[in-house]
């Protein structure tokens, strides 16, 4: 038994360069499986750690009803002393009290919507780390303090020593507010939190939202994450006399669980068509590398070796070119996500994409686990195996005489193009013996070729979905909400001034809506504000339209589940499913809204609700008021005539940019300024651009593995003739001459296997592209993602593939290159005894 083994790795000793290319398509295929899995479990791990250290702590303890309802009413009585309480159960190493809500915070004209906290100072430094990032000033000690993130600080136009006045709902129902003074400006690297979160001592807070001592929460973390939930359950037992409910973060951002779902889902995607792009190429290199054994076999057979003994060899030699392949693999892949781990990948310059994935910062570092390397092991190892396993049996089945046969017929072969290549010299006498050669040896070449048609195929298909992927985002988003251009008073668009409008709507809008490329144009009121109930307030951006003109322009109305949409002579609101909910508000249900006026005083009105619409994206869903523009001019006190924003849709969304920058030279002397789509939705643009960017890593990875693949096979076919091409210079065949035909033939299996791969590409992409990839399963994960709904539409478009098509064709033949110019140099005699 152990004289197997002993010939097994001669064998693979014997015959190096077999054995080191084989290695190599093992090598490349795990170490790119291994790489890209941690790059997608760093960006969920980054998700995860910045959320729960910077704002929520691992788990929150709210009075029973309150994450549901959100109401200020719901809250923990001082008597319950529950933060010690919290503290003494095993598991749990810190906790602090918290009152959370929301606030609007003005500084002269500026104002913004914020979420608000109030904290123990002390304790709240035991259970998050946001006092580490603090850029300027100091952290929070007592009295009317605050301290905010440097995106709010830049809206609000605020500074150290600045005084903003922030005005709440109370408890009670009562309208709060009184002044703090910014003491201490953080920057976490996260937009979501740098932009929305501001601190206040927690007494401050009680004073400010009528609270006498209570709390919302108390927020913990815990000793050891991976037993969060153990922790949780000591939790509820030990507080189960007290009516409180006990969270862990999934519970308590359930759209950072989606985010997570979402790239899980994207990842198996991706994953599952790395695996087999990495499949095929170690497929390849294997059939290839036992099929040229096949005089080998056959001389093993005639000195009395049994067929399954030959099956048992090749596979034994398979599995240890596996393992070692798998080893070598593991520690390169390893290294890789090692260095990144440490000096991270730079995604700073798209930081506003950041803000639909809660959590993410601008360096992502890549992150691994022991079972992903197992599961890439295993999947390796098997398919290596049953690549071997089929020729084996194949050659086990032939005879002695069989094998000698095939030998004599392929020296006679030879024979003949000696004859036909010497005879004459021309270019097309070298292209027809290839051709010749290519459908000589029908396996050979079609696992030569298949190489590349399966890279390929595999290659339009990813570019497919990421680019349908990308084009639904676009194409929602701007028929949603934001029509194609926009034109507004300048700096409007930063901090949507009532004070910055447009005084002559009418007459620009009848201007705009002659410009030859528009085919609509809509008169908006735009201005942010607060949306509330008796019970919970929550920040909101109020948009009044004219719903006739509107729906020319955007397609909301498509989305209504509920009700009907604006009407031009209605008194009533429409919301987004997700604020309905969370307002835990119906049709008919009167809602509070409450704007800045252009004087610098704050209006309100009620109004009742008239219908309710639903895109899929919680980003939407839950920002957005709509109502008629005679309201909106109502509240906010315009005349007639004024409007925040005139929207346009184009005929053809492409000469956005164009427009806008025309339309920008003629309002050159106007306070006035037009916007393209991709200023108006830097989130949707950068999302897109952060995304390609993570498909472009994924991308290249995936053709590294698909181009060694193909240049692998294509070695192996060229090196793997070694006696044929010793028999050729033996009977006079001209190196160069060898050179050329061998060159030829890569050249036409790179045409077959380009042709091939891109016919199934393209069918894949157009059958998918009929009825969608249907993600419903998962599409809670997409609320989070501007524009995208429950179906992919892959599409392919031009542009993107034609290089990659074409360097992976330029691979396949110039690497054929190397072998022809060292089998010219081969000597006959070493070539035939090699062989």
């Amino acid at each position: 038994m152990m004289a197997w083994p002993r010939l097994a790795f001669g064998n693979l000793r014997a015959n190096r360069r077999r054995t080191g290319i084989t290695l190599m398509s093992l090598v490349v295929g795990v170490a790119g499986l291994v790489f890209l899995w941690a790059f997608i479990d760093g960006i969920n791990a980054q998700m995860i750690n910045n959320m729960t250290g910077y704002v929520t702590g691992d788990l929150k303890i709210h009075k029973r009803g309150f994450h549901d309802e959100q109401e200020m009413n719901i809250a923990i009585p001082q008597q319950w002393n529950l933060p010690q309480a919290v503290m003494e159960t095993e598991g749990v190493a810190a906790a602090a009290p918290r009152l959370t809500g929301h606030a609007l915070a003005s500084l002269a004209e500026q104002s913004r919507a914020i979420q608000l906290m109030g904290v123990d100072p002390v304790l709240e430094k035991t259970v998050t780390r946001l006092h580490r990032s603090v850029v300027a000033g100091r952290y929070l000690r007592s009295g009317n303090e605050i301290v905010l993130g440097t995106g709010a600080a830049r809206a609000l136009e605020t500074g150290l020593g600045d005084e903003l006045v922030l005005v709440v709902q109370a408890s009670d129902g009562s309208i709060g507010a009184d002044r703090f003074t910014v003491v201490g400006l953080f920057e976490t690297g996260v937009k979501r939190i740098d932009g929305r979160l501001a601190q206040i001592p927690l007494e401050a807070a009680q004073s400010l939202y009528a609270f006498r001592g209570r709390v919302t929460e108390v927020a913990a973390r815990v000793d050891d994450p991976d037993q969060l939930k153990s922790v949780i359950a000591r939790l509820q037992s030990h507080l189960q006399t007290r009516q409180v409910e006990v969270l862990g973060w999934p519970e308590q951002m359930p759209s950072l669980v989606q985010m997570v779902d979402f790239h899980n889902a994207v990842t198996y995607i991706v994953i599952f068509v790395v695996f087999v792009v990495a499949a095929a190429g170690i497929v390849n290199t294997i059939l290839m590398s036992v099929m040229e054994r096949g005089r080998e076999f056959g001389v093993m057979m005639a000195v009395g070796t049994s067929g399954s003994r030959i099956v048992q060899l090749v596979l034994l030699e398979t599995l240890l070119l596996a393992l070692v392949g798998y080893a070598l693999g593991l520690a390169l892949g390893l290294a890789v996500t090692a260095y990144f781990a440490n000096y991270g990948l730079d995604f700073t310059a798209y930081i506003k994409a950041m803000d639909t994935m809660p959590g993410l910062s601008g360096i992502v570092y890549p992150t691994t686990s022991p079972d992903r390397w197992l599961i890439i092991g295993a999947v390796v190892i098997v398919v290596a195996l049953l690549a071997a396993l089929i020729p084996a049996w194949i050659a086990s089945r032939q005879t002695p005489l069989e094998a000698m046969d095939a030998h004599r017929s392929a020296t006679n072969r030879l024979r003949r193009i000696h004859t036909e290549v010497t005879s004459n010299r021309t270019f097309v006498i070298f292209a027809q013996m290839a051709l010749r050669s290519v459908f000589r040896n029908p396996r050979r070449s079609l696992i030569t070729a298949s190489a590349t048609a399966f890279g390929l195929a595999a290659y339009l298909f990813l570019y497919g979905f990421a680019d349908g992927f990308f084009e639904q985002m676009i194409r929602n988003s701007t028929q949603q909400l934001s029509g194609h251009v926009q034109v507004m008073a300048k700096g409007h668009d930063a901090d949507l001034s009532p004070q910055l409008r447009i005084d002559d709507a009418a007459q620009q809008l009848t201007t705009l809506a002659e410009q030859p490329t528009v085919q609509a144009a809509a008169p908006r009121i735009v201005l942010k504000g607060m949306v509330a109930n008796p019970k919970t307030s929550l920040p909101m951006e109020l948009v009044g339209v004219a719903p006739n003109r509107e729906q020319q322009v955007t397609d909301l109305t498509r989305y209504m589940v509920e009700g009907q949409y604006v009407q031009a002579g209605g008194d009533g609101i429409v919301i987004g499913r997700k604020l309905a909910d969370d307002l835990d508000a119906r049709l008919e249900d009167k809602l509070v809204v409450t704007v800045l006026q252009a004087g610098g005083d704050l209006a309100s009105g009620a109004y009742p609700i008239r219908g309710i619409y639903r895109t899929g994206s919680d980003l939407f869903d839950s920002e957005y008021v709509f109502v008629s523009i005679v309201q909106a001019r109502k509240l906010v006190g315009f005349a007639p005539d004024q409007a925040s924003r005139i929207v346009l849709r184009l005929q053809d969304r492409t000469q956005s940019t164009r427009l806008a920058e025309r339309l920008n030279r003629e309002l050159a002397d106007t306070p006035l300024v037009a916007q393209d789509w991709e200023t108006l939705l830097p989130v949707v643009v950068q999302m897109i651009e952060m995304s390609q960017i993570d498909f472009y890593l994924i991308l290249s990875v995936v053709f590294v593995v698909v181009a060694i693949g193909v240049m692998n096979t294509m070695v192996m076919s060229v090196m793997e003739r070694t006696r044929e091409l010793g028999v050729m210079l033996a009977l006079g065949t001209q190196g160069s001459q060898l050179v050329l035909t061998i060159l030829f033939e890569a050249l036409f299996l790179s045409l077959i296997g380009m042709v091939g791969g891109a016919l199934l590409g393209v069918l894949i992409v157009a059958w998918l592209a009929r009825d969608g990839i249907d993600l419903s399963a998962i599409a809670g994960s997409f609320e989070t993602i501007p524009g995208i709904t429950d179906k992919v539409y892959p599409v392919l478009i031009l542009d993107h593939v034609w290089l990659p098509s074409l360097l992976l064709f330029l691979c396949s033949v110039l690497v054929a290159l190397y072998p022809a110019l060292r089998a010219a140099r081969l000597d006959p005699v070493e070539a035939i005894r090699h062989g």
